[in-house]
């Protein structure tokens, strides 16, 4: 997944460092808060359903029908068939999982049958490629499993398959513009665009914290000297997703990012994501435990390029991901009103090239040190790593060094 610990600059992110290309994830976009508060027009009749009547011009449902399967056919999805394999992806296989068990313990309708595992009205309160792609397998998972039977065949063990899942619709809040049509593009190419809607928010704008440390929402003003406040038609810009409640949320790295854009603010996200969460909804939490400052052995040369890259990005004047340990996430969680289900940790094992992508982030920060002979010294020092962590890796069984984890956390909201 989304290989973290990038830079944020004051609306771009180190996409190469977003996450650290753990062996057990493939690479993922970073997930960012965002400056504005816009929507990508998408079709509200989200997953395949629609209200609206048909005009007396309009084509007919079958040719419709007929042209949306043709359209379907077409998609190139090789970018997401990885999610239709059980071990595909390490932490969303497990959100699957988890999805999964919850359905079977939910009462069913006895003339349906047992219900089918569904995310509902999903949220994905930080959004990236990675997250998007896998969003993406959900809608076109039948035709993944499909796909999957076919290639492997008859002999291919069913248990080796990903879970059938659904989801009625999707929206997924993004950063920048930057990010937001990289996202959108991906939505495009997979056929998912006209499914959820895109936006661009920031989840600390429109709330405050009251006297007994609880969010209430702000009454909206308008002050047309301020570009920050209305929506550039003289109306009073509203907090972002204010009276939308979802069945699902999904935070994958977003308490890590949220120092980029919003300082100060990763105490008071989940109470903010809670809003949203329906009674018994349930909430997902992606999360990189935090790297040590130093450790003994061989793994120390992580430690050392974590620190050295923070120090380039520092001094080129841009802020650093900060990431939050398991046990701070959980207990915020609960502070936030939510009941934590359960918790699981992936180590992360690191060969040289995820190294090197985050010594080539620090090196990118070079040209921007105010001082040129600082700059010239702290290349020397990436040099230096880039060969220690060379020497590391080739001595290491497989070529990779074990540091650390990721987590998932797995909250619910209590029905009322």
């Amino acid at each position: 997944p989304a290989m973290r610990h990038a830079f944020i600059s004051s609306v771009a992110f180190a996409t190469s460092a977003c996450k650290h290309n753990h062996h057990h994830l493939s690479h993922r976009e970073p997930l960012h808060m965002a400056a504005s508060f816009r929507r990508t027009s998408k079709n509200k009749a989200m997953m395949g359903s629609s209200s609206s009547e048909p005009s007396s011009s309009s084509p007919s449902p079958a040719a419709n029908d007929a042209d949306l399967t043709s359209k379907m056919a077409d998609l190139d999805l090789s970018k997401i068939e990885k999610f239709a394999h059980k071990r595909g992806d390490a932490l969303f296989g497990y959100i699957e999982q988890c999805q999964v068990n919850a359905a079977a313990t939910s009462p069913g309708n006895d003339d349906d049958g047992p219900p089918v595992p569904c995310f509902g009205n999903f949220l994905d309160a930080g959004t990236g490629s990675h997250s998007l792609r896998w969003i993406a397998s959900i809608v076109h998972r039948e035709r993944l499993l499909a796909d999957l039977a076919s290639r492997e065949g008859p002999s291919s063990p069913v248990s080796a398959a990903a879970p059938r899942l659904s989801m009625k619709s999707y929206t997924a809040i993004t950063a920048d513009e930057t990010m937001r049509r990289r996202v959108l593009q991906e939505a495009r190419e997979l056929g998912v665009e006209d499914r959820g809607d895109i936006i661009i928010g920031n989840w600390k704008e429109g709330v405050r914290s009251n006297e007994r440390g609880e969010l209430e929402f702000v009454a909206p003003t308008v002050d047309s000297d301020r570009k920050d406040n209305n929506d550039g038609n003289g109306n009073a810009k509203k907090a972002l997703l204010e009276g939308q409640v979802f069945d699902t949320i999904l935070a994958d790295y977003l308490v890590g990012a949220v120092d980029g854009f919003s300082p100060y603010f990763q105490d008071q996200i989940f109470q903010r994501l809670t809003h949203h969460l329906a009674p018994g909804g349930r909430m997902y939490v992606i999360g990189l435990q935090p790297v040590p400052d130093s450790v003994s052995g061989d793994a120390n040369v992580f430690c050392k390029i974590t620190k050295v890259r923070d120090a380039c990005i520092l001094l080129a004047d841009h802020r650093c991901y900060r990431e939050y340990p398991l046990d701070w996430i959980e207990r915020h969680v609960r502070r936030a009103g939510l009941n934590v289900v359960e918790s699981r940790t992936y180590p992360i094992r690191y060969n040289h090239g995820t190294m090197l992508r985050q010594i080539n982030v620090g090196r990118s920060k070079l040209k921007l040190f105010t001082s040129k002979g600082m700059a010239k010294e702290m290349g020397k020092v990436l040099d230096d790593l880039e060969k220690e962590s060379l020497e590391v890796t080739e001595r290491q069984p497989g070529g990779r060094i074990t540091l650390g984890f990721d987590y998932v956390v797995v909250a619910e909201r209590p029905k009322e």
